[in-house]
C-alpha cells in the first residue's frame, strides 16, 4: 500500500525546513529507521529516519528546496498493490502512514510518536534497541552531540533513572532571547540570510559550546631570540619558502603533542573514554571573505620546518583560490588560530570539536623585561589554549603550554628533535 511521508513537526515552533541532502534514491529499498534525508531548520540540522520499510516510489523534494511542516517528502510502495491514502494533518506529521483505522503496533513494529511530539535524533541501531526495550525514543531527551539520543539514554529509560538533560536541551529550554522578532519596531533593519559556510560554523561552534568544557589558559613566549634566528636562516639560505613564526610554531606543536598526547585526543562521552590519535594534523584558522575555512596539514610532525612552511604555502594558496577540496578540511587533531595580525593580545578559542583543544596566538608586541638585572627590550608572543575540561586539567593545559613555550624562547632545542 503507498505510503506518503510528511516533514514531521520538528518542535520548538519551527514551521519549515530545507533540504540539506536528500540521501535516498527514487526507487531504492528504504530499510526501517534509515535516515532519508538531512534537513535544516533555523535551530539545528538533522537526519530524518524512516518510520517504516518500503520502496522510495517518489522523492517529492531536492537538495536547497524549502518546505513547510506536513509537505509530503516521499512517497513508498511496500509492493501490496493497495490504493493510496492521504498522509495525516501536519500536526500528526510523524505519524505518518498511520491512522485511526490502523491496529495499535505490537512491540516489534516501531511505535508511532504522539501528535505534538518531535523526531529524536538517534542513530538505527539506538532506534532498533529502544524498539526492543518498548521505549519511545522520541519521548527522550537526548544527551548526546546535538541532542542525539545514546543508548545510556534508552537504557535509563528502560530501568526508570532519569538522565541529566544535554546542554542542547539546557539551552533550548530557556526563554527565547527579547527583542530578536521585533527588532524592525525600533528602526529600518537589513536581513541577510547565512551563507553555507557561516551556517557550517555556527552549527561547529554551537555544537561545541553546548558539547566541551571550555576552559582557556593564557601564556607568553618570549620570541625574541626565535626572531634573529628565523631573519638569519632565511638570509644565510636564501631558502625557498621562507621560514614563519607559524612554521616554528606548528613545529614546537607537534613536538609538545607528542609529549602530551592527551591534547591531541577525543573524548568520547558515550563510551567514557579518551580517544588518542597516533597521527598529529593540525588545522590552521584561515580568515576569508566567505568565512572562516580550517584547512588541515596531515602528518604536519613529520614534516620539516621548510616542509611545513611550503605546506603553508600551498594550503594558503588553495584558500585563497578556492581550490580547497572538502578532505582538505577534515582529519584535524589540534588547531591553531592566529587572531594577533588583526590585533589583540588575549582570546578565547572555541575548540574545533571533536578536538579537545586548540590554540590562539595574540599579536606579538615588544615590551620592556629585565634580563641578568639589566633593562632589555623583548618581542613577547600571546598563546591561548582552551582545552576540554572533561577530558584534562588546567595543571596539563599549563605543562604543554610551557613546553611550547620552551621551544619558542630556545631556538637551539629544535635542531635536537
Amino acid at each position: 500500500m503507498p505510503r506518503e511521508f510528511i516533514l514531521p513537526d520538528l518542535g520548538e515552533g519551527i514551521s519549515e525546513a530545507q533540504i540539506v541532502r536528500v540521501l535516498i534514491k527514487q526507487g531504492e529499498h528504504v530499510a526501517l529507521d534509515q535516515y532519508l534525508m538531512e534537513v535544516e531548520t533555523d535551530k539545528a540540522a538533522v537526519e530524518i529516519p524512516s518510520p517504516f520499510a518500503g520502496i522510495a516510489k517518489q522523492v517529492h523534494v531536492k537538495e536547497g528546496q524549502t518546505v513547510n511542516v506536513g509537505a509530503v517528502m516521499v512517497t513508498f510502495d511496500d509492493g501490496d498493490g493497495a490504493t493510496s491514502t492521504k498522509s495525516p494533518p501536519a500536526s500528526n506529521a510523524i505519524r505518518a502512514g498511520s491512522g485511526s483505522d490502523r491496529t495499535p503496533p505490537v512491540p516489534a513494529t516501531p511505535v508511532a510518536p504522539q501528535p505534538g511530539k518531535t523526531v529524536a535524533a538517534a542513530a538505527p541501531a539506538i532506534r532498533k534497541l529502544a524498539r526492543e526495550l518498548g521505549v519511545d525514543i522520541d519521548s527522550l531527551a537526548g544527551t548526546g552531540p546535538g541532542g542525539r539520543v545514546t543508548k545510556e539514554d534508552v537504557e535509563r529509560a528502560k530501568s526508570g533513572t532519569p538522565a541529566a538533560p544535554s546542554p542542547q536541551r539546557l539551552a533550548q529550554s530557556h526563554p527565547p532571547l527579547p527583542g530578536i522578532a521585533d527588532v524592525d519596531k525600533w528602526g529600518k533593519v537589513r536581513r541577510e540570510p547565512l551563507n553555507q559556510i557561516r551556517k557550517a560554523i555556527a552549527a561547529q561552534m554551537s555544537r561545541s559550546a553546548f558539547t566541551a568544557v571550555h576552559v582557556t589558559h593564557g601564556d607568553e613566549a618570549d620570541i625574541t631570540e626565535l626572531d634573529r634566528a628565523r631573519r638569519s636562516l632565511n638570509e644565510s639560505t636564501h631558502g625557498d619558502p621562507k621560514l614563519t613564526f607559524m612554521s616554528f610554531l606548528i613545529r614546537a606543536t607537534c613536538i609538545a603533542l607528542r609529549k602530551h598526547p592527551i591534547f591531541n585526543a577525543s573524548f568520547d562521552h558515550e563510551g567514557w573514554q579518551i580517544i588518542y590519535k597516533d597521527y598529529i594534523n593540525i588545522g590552521i584558522a584561515v580568515d576569508t571573505e566567505r568565512g572562516l575555512i580550517v584547512p588541515v596539514i596531515r602528518d604536519a610532525d613529520r614534516l620539516t620546518l621548510r616542509g611545513i612552511a611550503a605546506a603553508l604555502r600551498t594550503i594558503a594558496d588553495r584558500v585563497r583560490t578556492n581550490q580547497f577540496a572538502i578532505e582538505d578540511l577534515r582529519g584535524g587533531t589540534f588547531t591553531i588560530t592566529n587572531v594577533g595580525a588583526l590585533g589583540g593580545t588575549f582570546s578565547t578559542p572555541i575548540i574545533n570539536y571533536p578536538e579537545v583543544a586548540i590554540l590562539g596566538l595574540g599579536r606579538s608586541r615588544k615590551v620592556p623585561v629585565f634580563r641578568n638585572g639589566q633593562l632589555a627590550e623583548a618581542l613577547m608572543l600571546p598563546l591561548n589554549l582552551s582545552f576540554d575540561h572533561r577530558a584534562t586539567d588546567g595543571a596539563n593545559a599549563a605543562r604543554f603550554t610551557s613546553e611550547i613555550k620552551s621551544y619558542l624562547e630556545t631556538p637551539t632545542k629544535f635542531l635536537l628533535d
